[in-house]
């Protein structure tokens, strides 16, 4: 019979006494849990990525997790427990995860899952700064439906002021500098570019006073760390809230677009924000823009949709198919977008 050197060493009356004594000992040796650095505007934030052999674009959310997964088991992105199964695919949510509806936490929760999952297996999930993320941190809660703002109530362990909403003091603390949303969404890009094309919530104007990714997304965030000038969340012709390329006058919108893309080295933008009530993903400007709002939420319709950029082609998934949309050089060849 084998005999462990435990089994050796210490005396059978002592042996019952071992593991009480040592755990304390290991507890008091082991390192306290860090506590996550608070986020700054000078951090580096991710904005540019080559090489991706399929990426997959989702619009806005609005506080519905079942769309959201469902969307996500469509586009193959996720298996039915829930877990990443895309692989090397880069998912990019163009932002409005919050508002609307009531299940915002849990959408936020899944994405900062997703986020570790992904980049284990070689992936990378986006989840981009929209007009509503932003306007919860700055405390602009018009659109935070009653059972949203009480779901957060455990943020906090100060009681709400007599007459305000429940959860009022736990969504201000989660979407804080410290808070667990606040803190994670201060750590994203508003606008990021994939190979040849960029993603953004709303749009970027050829008015932004930015050169680079990297200034154009300091300055959409430095409304969101304070003591500040004014900067682009906030701005009505910032990337969190533009429509120019949505529902501009065709030729002026065209020779704007066509700007910008020069400027940030891109072929196409695609965008959100501006939801297509027919719950379809539509191209514009000879394709090189590309609205994938399409009311996922229950509120807006719930329409499943997912935009997919793979070898060259440009595919709208949808629950009953596929349709491959006109990308710009086909578009140049005279082809014509569904």
């Amino acid at each position: 019979m084998r005999v462990f050197p435990e089994e050796r060493t210490v005396p059978p009356t002592l042996r019952p006494l071992v593991l009480p004594l040592l755990v304390p000992v290991l507890l008091a040796a082991a390192p306290p849990k860090a506590t996550p650095a608070m986020p700054r505007l000078e951090d580096a934030v991710p904005d540019t990525f080559t090489g991706v052999e399929r990426v997959v674009a989702v619009g806005d959310v609005h506080g519905d997790v079942d769309a959201l997964k469902e969307v996500l088991r469509l586009a193959k992105l996720i298996d039915e427990k829930g877990r990443w199964s895309g692989g090397k695919a880069h998912l990019v949510q163009t932002g409005d995860i919050p508002d609307r509806g009531e299940r915002t936490r849990e959408a936020f929760e899944l994405l900062m899952r997703l986020e570790g999952e992904a980049r284990a297996a070689g992936g990378r999930v986006h989840a981009l700064l929209g007009n509503h993320e932003a306007m919860n941190m700055l405390g602009d809660l018009r659109y935070v439906a009653p059972g949203e703002m009480a779901s957060f109530a455990d943020q906090s362990p100060e009681p709400d002021a007599s007459g305000a909403p429940r959860g009022a003091n736990g969504h201000r603390e989660a979407y804080g500098l410290q808070g667990r949303y606040g803190r994670w969404l201060r750590t994203h890009a508003a606008v990021v570019r994939i190979n040849d094309t960029l993603f953004v919530h709303g749009g970027v104007a050829p008015e932004v006073p930015a050169k680079t990714l990297p200034e154009l997304n300091r300055w959409v965030r430095q409304d969101l760390f304070p003591g500040n000038p004014p900067g682009g969340a906030k701005d009505p012709q910032g990337p969190l809230w533009f429509r120019g390329y949505a529902l501009g006058q065709e030729e002026e919108a065209a020779r704007a677009l066509e700007a910008v893309l020069q400027r940030f080295g891109a072929k196409r933008m695609v965008m959100g924000h501006t939801t297509d009530r027919d719950g379809k993903i539509r191209t514009r400007l000879d394709g090189k823009a590309v609205f994938i709002d399409t009311g996922l939420s229950t509120g807006y319709g719930r329409h499943l949709s997912a935009l997919e950029l793979r070898g060259g082609k440009v595919t709208a998934l949808y629950a009953d198919g596929r349709v491959e949309l006109v990308a710009p050089e086909a578009a140049k060849a005279g082809k014509v977008s569904p």
